[in-house]
């Protein structure tokens, strides 16, 4: 079957009466119909384009990033979804950098002339951020996106009567696979608003009925710490993922609201891999749960090795840089990137595993490690996100690490620089630290 409005088709068959999107600050809710009728506003427009062609879009979680992402998947066109966080000149850099053919921006669309040939089988265009740190593109045919949807709803049990909160961005891996792919291939609302604060997403779950949740660990930290108040009935699904959970969050968030956080870990070019199915290994910390249903795990040399539907890549499998290892429970445990290594004291040290130990700290919520040199010699440092004094945490630290693996350099804080995706900005951690030695 041809990909080309393979992603509509399926919306179609969702009953044309259901409500499947709510405002939560306006209180409005759409329809199956509504969306639909509303996204024929761009098909004029869209009508000059050739099949595959790619229109990138800035928008925030909303109607409007719906109707456009279901016009574009009517027409047969790519949607690139850009960060909601990006300036207009970004975004205009990124689309041409991504072969867009156009990008909508401010109601608008601008055209951005000569583009990459037609993906006459793609259905979005995943952004990623490359090793450069420059956008990469993971291109997704239509069967991608439904296979991880189909994963992610038989495993973390989403039913059609669910309703989602849309805390995470629409357009990023995580937002589409578990909150985009179970509305249009099941009718799974979601509860959406363009901006909030974390007290407000505490009051729409009780509001709204919002039965699962997916976030990020930065946000899970910061609802735990909330002064009591309302419970989140009657949600029954937290999911985290993006970053890594400490153990930490995981249960304070629990004392706090009784509901337990499941881990899950994925990636842009395969789409969800694993997940904590009871989120008893999220409150310990020791792993991100079994693969989900139809995805397969194999290990090469501690590289994790994913083979499903939902792989955009020939063959079905991608070869990731992320270290892996089986727990005796048949989990897999997370080591970090792979790759780097250094030489200390004649001793070979890897950067990911001081900063698991640093992670498995009791007080410390995050942490990052890498390699530096000074005066012809390698040396670690390390970020951390923690309450306690540097002397605490070395004491603790020293009963897990011999002498050797200790970070000589550290910038301590109650909270980390982050990514507008939620993951630890190491760029701008690497700034901080310079700046505390001036």
């Amino acid at each position: 079957m041809s990909s080309k409005n393979l992603l509509w088709r399926k919306w179609e068959g969702i009953e044309a009466g259901r409500v499947v999107l709510i405002d939560a600050v306006r209180g409005r809710s759409w329809t199956v119909r509504s969306l639909s009728d509303e996204s024929m506003r761009f098909a004029e427009y869209l009508l000059s384009y050739a099949t595959g062609e790619r229109i990138a879009f800035r928008l925030p979680n909303g109607p409007e990033w719906l109707v456009l992402f279901l016009a574009l998947q009517r027409a047969g066109l790519a949607a690139v979804p850009l960060d909601g966080g990006l300036p207009a000149e970004g975004c205009v850099e990124t689309a041409r950098r991504l072969g867009a053919r156009a990008v909508y921006l401010d109601g608008e669309f601008h055209a951005l002339g000569k583009a990459r040939p037609p993906f006459k089988k793609y259905g979005c265009v995943k952004v990623t951020s490359g090793s450069d740190g420059l956008p990469n593109a993971v291109e997704c045919r239509a069967e991608h996106l439904i296979a991880d949807g189909e994963q992610i709803i038989a495993t973390m049990k989403i039913r059609p009567g669910d309703r989602n909160l849309a805390a995470i961005p629409l357009g990023h891996s995580y937002g589409l696979g578990n909150l985009v792919m179970p509305l249009l291939l099941q009718g799974t609302a979601m509860v959406c608003a363009a901006e909030y604060v974390p007290r407000q997403l505490v009051e729409w779950i009780g509001r709204y009925g919002v039965t699962v949740f997916p976030a990020v660990p930065a946000l899970f930290r910061v609802l735990a710490a909330l002064p009591p108040g309302p419970q989140l009935a009657p949600l029954r699904t937290a999911i985290s993922a993006g970053a890594v959970l400490s153990p930490d969050v995981a249960r304070a968030f629990f004392e706090r609201y009784g509901v337990k956080i499941h881990n899950f870990y994925g990636s842009s070019e395969t789409g969800g891999i694993c997940y904590d199915r009871t989120g008893s290994a999220s409150l310990s910390g020791r792993s991100v749960g079994k693969p989900l249903e139809g995805v397969s795990i194999s290990l090469l040399k501690g590289r994790i090795q994913v083979k499903s539907g939902a792989v955009a890549k020939s063959g079905g499998q991608w070869l990731l840089n992320d270290g892996g290892e089986w727990n005796r429970r048949g989990e897999l445990v997370l080591l970090g990137r792979l790759g780097q290594s250094a030489n200390i004291g004649g001793k070979k040290v890897h950067p990911l595993e001081v900063g698991r130990m640093l992670r498995s700290l009791s007080g410390v919520t995050d942490a990052a490690v890498w390699i530096q040199q000074g005066r012809g010699r390698h040396f670690l440092a390390a970020g951390v996100e923690t309450t306690l004094s540097r002397a605490k945490m070395e004491r603790a630290l020293a009963d897990r690490l011999p002498a050797w693996q200790m970070p000589k350099c550290y910038f301590l804080a109650k909270k980390l620089p982050r990514t507008a995706r939620g993951k630890l900005d190491l760029a701008a951690l690497r700034v901080r630290m310079e700046g505390q030695k001036g």
